[in-house]
């Protein structure tokens, strides 16, 4: 997924799609939103930067946000509620409610 303007992407419900991943790549400064598909699924806890890392962790619900062109991450669903995001996340995201 490659945004184009600011975008939201909802991902689908974690159980549902178990093993599935996503590469997501800011492609514009505008704000490009990930939501978990409801208040229940969770993005874990993961590091991002591409020089001194920061580590977001998100609470049940929450989205995560990146307004940095060319910043990227990969996420894939682990569990009945969970998103991982595989690796560091490239660029700088935030934790958005």
């Amino acid at each position: 997924i490659v945004s184009n303007s600011a975008d939201v992407v909802t991902l689908p419900e974690a159980s549902t799609v178990l093993g599935c991943q996503y590469t997501i790549i800011c492609g514009t400064a505008d704000d490009l939103d990930i939501n978990p598909n409801d208040g229940t699924d969770t993005i874990l806890p993961f590091y991002f930067g591409d020089t001194i890392p920061g580590k977001l962790a998100p609470s049940a619900g929450d989205a995560v946000r990146c307004t940095d062109a060319g910043a990227s991450l990969v996420m894939e669903a682990i569990g009945n509620d969970s998103w991982s995001v595989i690796g560091t996340a490239n660029g700088t995201w935030a934790d958005v409610n």
